[in-house]
C-alpha cells in the first residue's frame, strides 16, 4: 500500500523551498544582471572600436575631424572646452556605422531622457542615440586638437574627449559603474577608463568606500571601473573590498 503526503507535509515542504528560494533567487539574478551588463560593456567596445575605424578612414585622425574651437559656457577636465556641435558632429559621424535604433541627436533634454539616457541627456553637453541591444552611446568632446593627457602611455595621451555607455538606456540605476561605462577616445583610439596607468584609476574611481556616481577630485566614483569589467569581467568591486590590478581579481 502506497503511503501518500498529507496535506501539512506538502505545505510544509513548499514552505521550506520558498523560503530557499527567497535566499538564493536574488543572488541568482544579481550575477545575471551583471554578466550581461559584461557582455554589453565588450560588445559596445567592440562595435565603437570597429565604427572609429570606419570613421578614421572616412575623416582622418579625430584632430582632423573639423571640430569647432568655439567655448561653451563649461571648461573641460584637463584643459579645452565642451562644445554642443562638436559632441553632435562626433555622434552623427558613428551613428552612420551602427545600428542606431533610436536617434536621440539633437533632441530636448527630456527627450533624451525619455528615448536614449537620463543621466546624460543635457544637450549641450552630450549627443547619444541607442543601439540594437537596447545600449545608449553618449558621446562628449573635451579638446578639438585632441590634447588631453591622463597617463603616459599611448592609450592614454592625445585624447578628444568619452564616449559612455548606457547599457539598459534610460532605465535605472543610472550610475556610473553599475549600468554606465566610460571609454576614451583620442588619435590613437578608443580605450576604457581606469587602466593600470590611467590617471582616473581603478583604486580612486571605483571604489566601494565611496558613494557610486559622486564626483571625487573632480571626476565621479565609477568612472575607473570600465577596464576593469573588460578585463576582468565581473563587477565584484561591487561587493567586496581589495580588488587591484596586481592582486585580487574577484571576491571569490
Amino acid at each position: 500500500m502506497k503511503k501518500a503526503f498529507t496535506l501539512a507535509e506538502v505545505l510544509i515542504t513548499l514552505g521550506i523551498i520558498g523560503v530557499v528560494a527567497s535566499m538564493t533567487l536574488p543572488t541568482i539574478i544579481q550575477n545575471y544582471r551583471e554578466k550581461a551588463t559584461v557582455t554589453k560593456v565588450k560588445k559596445a567596445y567592440s562595435q565603437l572600436a570597429q565604427s572609429y575605424n570606419f570613421v578614421k578612414l572616412e575623416n582622418g585622425t579625430p584632430d582632423e575631424w573639423s571640430m569647432s574651437t568655439s567655448d561653451d559656457e563649461e571648461a573641460a577636465p584637463g584643459g579645452g572646452s565642451y562644445n554642443a556641435g562638436n559632441h553632435a558632429m562626433l555622434a552623427n559621424m558613428f551613428a552612420k556605422h551602427m545600428k542606431v535604433i533610436k536617434n536621440c541627436i539633437g533632441m530636448s533634454s527630456s527627450d533624451v531622457a525619455k528615448y536614449c539616457t537620463k543621466e546624460y541627456s543635457g544637450p549641450a553637453s552630450y549627443s547619444s542615440f541607442r543601439i540594437a541591444d537596447g545600449t545608449t552611446i553618449i558621446f562628449r568632446t573635451w579638446s578639438p586638437e585632441c590634447n588631453g593627457s591622463y597617463g603616459e602611455t599611448k592609450s592614454l595621451r592625445e585624447i578628444c574627449g568619452a564616449i559612455l555607455i548606457d547599457t539598459n538606456g534610460s532605465g535605472k540605476p543610472d550610475t556610473l559603474g553599475q549600468d554606465i561605462f566610460a571609454f576614451y577616445i583620442g588619435k590613437n583610439g578608443i580605450f576604457p577608463f581606469g587602466s593600470e596607468m590611467d590617471r582616473i584609476s581603478f583604486d580612486e574611481y571605483c571604489d566601494i568606500n565611496k558613494d557610486w556616481g559622486v564626483n571625487y577630485n573632480g571626476h565621479g566614483n565609477g568612472e575607473g571601473c570600465t577596464a576593469w569589467v573588460m578585463y576582468n569581467e565581473n563587477m565584484d568591486y561591487l561587493h567586496c573590498d581589495g580588488l587591484a590590478w596586481s592582486g585580487k581579481k574577484t571576491c571569490k
